[in-house]
């Protein structure tokens, strides 16, 4: 019981470990792709931080299997190159009771795991839909404006700058716009549209509901470049419409559903693969960490990171068979029968000759 204690908190220990660094890691990349959008106005500020929060479970999901199997190769690595698994089975402790102990840890892995998949990850993927299909996520132009950038929209034909922004980044002082005419002429030059104005804010159009953006005080150029013959027109106010991004989710609605629903349409490919995928990552937290027990196996003095290469190749080519395989079942290219099965059974077929080929070496 001593040493089962002993061997299980090696394995959560490391477990833990590489968890949290690949959770920080990857969310670090989030973080910085998120900014990225409200830099160029794709998402407002304010929903950024609980669009990141929203990521945690599903990365959590992905990365607790690789963090057992990992972690199960890194701990039982040590203990075999530091010679003390040696001893522990000179007292009884035979490879079939750490097979035994190491099912039982994957097993409540794999219940984790299947409880993000099935109930908290749809959950999470409906409050994102909602949140972003909300007034709370809509962008505000002047909002999402960095002062003394230019910022180009969407379709390309409006080039945006502001020297200052209010407190409340509400109003925007000494305005820069370039808008791009769609008309050509004969050499299929555009005309454009300069403006430059005092100030400017955002307003909306009572009828369609549309944004739309204001400039005071200023003056408006009309031209083509290279031509000297520019229309000047002075104003006090001047409103423009320019196309705003779409950052309505774009999280498929399978996703959302929960299993039962999925269950119940199961016909559908993407439903299947939906549901298929959602105990696939289950699953493939248990059968890593029975593929990291052999492959921990290491001889007296061996470091423990040398397995560390070739486990995590086999680990890639797994993970991307199952992406492989559930596109398949999407597309209904293959049979939701075979679905992605087939790509565990390859799995579990090389575990078991694993194991073999490393009994028959010890």
């Amino acid at each position: 019981m001593i040493i089962s204690r002993y061997l299980t908190r090696e394995v959560v220990n490391a477990l833990l470990a590489v968890t949290i660094v690949l959770l920080l890691a990857f969310l670090c990349q989030q973080v910085v792709r998120y900014l990225n959008y409200a830099a160029i106005g794709k998402i407002p500020t304010n929903v950024m931080l609980t669009l990141v929060s929203f990521e945690v479970p599903y990365l959590l999901a992905i990365l607790l299997p690789l963090g057992l199997y990992l972690g199960i190769i890194l701990a039982y690595g040590r203990l075999y190159a530091d010679s003390e698994m040696a001893v522990l089975q000179m007292y009884g402790y035979n490879n079939q009771r750490i097979l035994r102990l190491t099912v039982w840890i994957a097993l409540m892995i794999a219940a984790i795991v299947l409880v993000l998949m099935l109930w908290v990850n749809p959950w999470i993927s409906a409050k994102r839909q909602q949140l972003m299909n909300s007034d709370e996520a809509t962008v505000h132009l002047v909002e999402t404006m960095m002062p003394g950038r230019f910022q180009v929209s969407p379709d390309g034909n409006h080039v945006m700058f502001v020297e200052k922004l209010s407190r409340d980044r509400q109003r925007a002082q000494n305005v820069f716009l370039a808008q791009k005419k769609k008309n050509q002429d004969e050499e299929g030059q555009a005309a454009w549209s300069l403006v430059l104005a005092d100030q400017g804010y955002q307003s909306e159009d009572k009828t369609s509901q549309s944004p739309l953006f204001v400039m005071m005080d200023g003056y408006r150029y009309e031209g083509k470049p290279g031509e000297n013959d520019y229309k000047i027109t002075q104003f006090k106010r001047y409103t423009i419409r320019i196309p705003q991004n779409d950052i309505h989710s774009t999280h498929q609605e399978s996703e959302t559903l929960p299993i039962s629903q999925l269950w119940k349409n199961y016909a559908n490919p993407r439903n299947a693969g939906e549901f298929q995928w959602r105990f696939s990552i289950a699953l493939s937290a248990f059968f890593l960490a029975l593929l990291a027990v052999p492959l921990s196996r290491l001889k007296p003095r061996q470091s423990r990171y040398t397995i560390l290469l070739p486990a995590i190749l086999f680990y890639i080519i797994y993970i991307e068979l199952l992406f492989i395989a559930r596109h398949w079942v999407d597309q209904g290219a293959i049979s939701i029968k075979i679905g992605m099965w087939w790509v565990h059974t390859i799995l579990l077929c090389f575990i078991i000759v694993t194991m073999l080929f490393k009994r028959s070496n010890t």
